[in-house]
């Protein structure tokens, strides 16, 4: 009789633990489903609304990647779209837009689609011309390495990612900005990562806690004396709930007027 409630059980753990595993596989097969629409909706934004150079002696004609962006287009598909970002040495290239409250695009995307993918979004409380003491841009930490995905190489890599092209560009309508990378380091939601920044004195304390805590040098030429503005990437880290987060923290080195035709 033991034996056979015995037997009956194993059989029970056996069917649950079968479960759980087509449970599992039906949901990555759904979420790999969800997360290709968003990356063809990207590649197709990419494809129709941004002209690449066609040779790298083209963009060296000026100090930026010639990126040629219809801004008119996208803001015709968005209206809070804002500029478009290029992080070079990581191959991020996405539209921007800027959200009207907290966490408006945390799972819609550029086209208004729910997607657990979301947008890459700029803070609410940020600048939306990108002239802010401290702007934050936001992705999700996607698996297949879109979004901001690719942001967690910058600490995995054995090698300096951003050795040769430590810069990232914010294309907006009027401008162009271009950041230099000058710290990074895994924090918690919430953190003084995400200060508010107003003040020089809150601008020197912000520089003064990233310092602390980076895990990237500061670059020996990195020149703040006459405080320029900070824009934070940030991105979940580690497990999905954790609220750890891995922020890269950039200064604004250059800005080109973009002289319309």
């Amino acid at each position: 009789m033991k034996k056979t409630i015995f037997n009956i059980l194993r059989i029970l753990v056996i069917i649950a633990c079968v479960g759980v595993i087509f449970y599992e596989a039906f949901h990555i097969y759904l979420d790999r489903k969800e997360y290709s629409v968003a990356d063809n909706e990207y590649d197709s934004i990419r494809n129709e609304m941004v002209i690449w150079p066609e040779s790298e002696d083209e963009s060296s004609v000026i100090d930026y990647p010639l990126l040629q962006i219809d801004f008119e287009g996208l803001l015709k598909t968005n209206p809070d779209f804002v500029a478009w970002i290029y992080f070079p040495c990581l191959d991020i290239s996405y539209p921007v837009v800027r959200e009207n409250e907290v966490d408006q695009y945390l799972y819609l995307t550029f086209d208004g689609t729910e997607n657990r993918a979301g947008s890459i979004f700029e803070d609410v409380l940020s600048d939306p011309e990108f002239k802010g003491m401290h702007d934050i841009v936001f992705g999700h930490n996607m698996r297949d390495g879109s979004m901001f995905g690719k942001l967690k190489k910058l600490y995995q890599s054995k090698e300096d990612l951003l050795a040769d092209n430590p810069y990232v560009y914010i294309y907006t309508k009027d401008y162009v900005f271009r950041y230099r990378v000058f710290g990074y380091y895994i924090t918690n939601v919430g953190s003084e990562a995400y200060k508010v920044v107003q003040t020089d004195e809150s601008y020197d304390d912000f520089l003064t806690y990233i310092k602390y805590n980076s895990a990237y040098p500061r670059p020996s030429d990195a020149d703040f004396s006459e405080r320029p503005s900070l824009l934070t990437l940030s991105t979940c880290s580690g497990v999905s709930g954790s609220g750890k987060r891995f922020v890269v923290h950039t200064y604004k080195t250059d800005a080109w007027k973009i002289v319309s035709d």
